[in-house]
């Protein structure tokens, strides 16, 4: 059968818009994704790896919880693989609950110190519900998620008594060849503890979630001498009580050169990587 000039031309168009649209496609696997909710004065982080598993560290204030469940349905997220609630803080594991009673868990690191309070045993009593265990998160520990990525446990490194935001669990995820840390809300003294724990090398971070809010207590010249980062991210509520972020860590974080984002100003910020570079959709703030 004889095929015309026209349908020829028509056969080769065709032929390279699907070479052209589909080799990206096929040659580019989907980025990390790294999802810093806005839930007021609290925290909530939302991973999302290259190969699908998802991490939630944190969950907001009790009153997020609806948030941040539809904020994961959203996202297509039925399953949470790895759940991290740094401290027992209500600002950080408030909203647990309900993402315990909504969603499937896989596994669940609390750091190894209780707490009295009515949210901390609102969501003893959900992970009880679901029949799920708590793994008491420590230094050393690691998460292995694929061959390219994995999360280290950096801290709590000691027994910080009745300081639950030094309890924090401090978490390092490295992707190839960038590193992102996660600080709850830990102060100076866990920075000072890190950082005779661990070579600068080991503790360096393209990515940092700044602790404790952008607090005076956290954030110290010494700790940002070592992570040296490119990319940081405050988590705070707009015009909230404690005057977080405070001017003097703000000042400190441009003098690095930092690309800075907040979410009482920009709400929810998504970062990506292909392991070689970070970005976002987002722009960064310009400092004052």
């Amino acid at each position: 059968m004889k095929i015309s000039k026209g349908k020829l031309l028509f056969i080769f168009l065709i032929s390279l818009i699907v070479l052209v649209v589909g080799f990206p496609l096929i040659m580019s696997p989907q980025p990390l994704a790294i999802h810093v909710l806005d839930v007021g004065q609290g925290d909530s982080i939302l991973i999302i790896t290259p190969n699908n598993k998802s991490i939630l560290i944190d969950g907001g204030d009790e009153d997020y919880g609806e948030y941040v469940v539809d904020y994961l349905k959203r996202q297509n997220i039925k399953r949470i693989d790895w759940l991290v609630g740094t401290h027992p803080h209500s600002d950080h594991i408030g909203g647990l609950g309900t993402v315990i009673s909504h969603l499937e868990i896989g596994e669940f690191y609390m750091p190894s110190t209780p707490h009295t309070s009515i949210v901390f045993e609102d969501l003893l009593r959900n992970v009880a519900e679901k029949k799920l265990k708590i793994t008491g998160g420590k230094a050393g520990d690691v998460i292995d998620i694929s061959k390219d990525l994995s999360i280290n446990l950096l801290g709590p490194l000691e027994n910080y008594g009745d300081d639950l935001n030094n309890w924090s669990i401090v978490l390092q995820l490295k992707y190839k060849e960038k590193s992102f840390i996660f600080m709850g809300d830990a102060e100076e003294q866990v920075e000072e503890d890190l950082l005779d724990a661990y070579p600068s090398h080991q503790l360096k971070s393209h990515f940092i979630k700044i602790g404790h809010h952008g607090s005076t207590t956290s954030t110290s010249p010494k700790f940002l001498d070592a992570l040296a980062p490119d990319v940081a991210i405050i988590t705070v509520g707009k015009d909230n009580a404690y005057g977080h972020p405070h001017k003097s860590i703000l000042q400190r974080i441009y003098s690095y050169q930092v690309k800075l984002y907040r979410t009482d100003l920009q709400g929810s910020v998504v970062f990506y990587s292909d392991g070689q570079k970070i970005w976002s959709t987002t722009p960064p703030l310009r400092s004052k």
